[in-house]
């Protein structure tokens, strides 16, 4: 198995923008929900994305409840992706590992890890390491 500094060398910064957009759009909409502007204009410095674990049902008459918002950077990202590649992880099945491992081996130099194999539901799986350290979701 490769070291932690070589993989997360192969999660560049466009491969964890890669990993969040694929979360945004189908991953991770089951657990988290839209950014207000106040929760956007509270992003740290160094921080890239803010993800809001909660759930919105104001468009169907209901309310708006945050448990918590979470702001990550793409050092997260490749934190996350490192913890899920190793193949003694015990976060994720063997199919959404399966992708993780498929992206290792389908990287190169220039592009780093192919996220072209990371599906939403891998993608859900390393923001919520990235934000929570565990799934709780899913």
């Amino acid at each position: 198995m490769p070291s932690a500094e070589e993989i997360k060398q192969y999660v560049t910064d466009k491969v964890a923008q890669g990993i969040v957009d694929i979360a945004a759009y189908g991953g991770i909409t089951c657990w988290a929900t839209q950014p207000t502007e106040e929760e956007f204009a509270g992003l740290p410095e160094g921080k890239t994305w803010t993800i809001v674990e909660g759930f919105d049902d104001r468009r169907f008459g209901g309310d708006r409840e945050v448990d918590e918002v979470h702001y990550l950077n793409a050092d997260d990202i490749r934190e996350a992706y490192t913890k899920l590649l190793a193949l003694d992880q015990g976060y994720v099945d063997r199919a959404i590992h399966g992708c993780i491992v498929d992206s290792w081996m389908d990287r190169d130099e220039e592009n780093g890890v192919d996220v072209g194999h990371i599906d939403a539901d891998a993608a859900d799986a390393i923001v919520q390491i990235a934000c929570l350290d565990e799934l709780r979701y899913g």
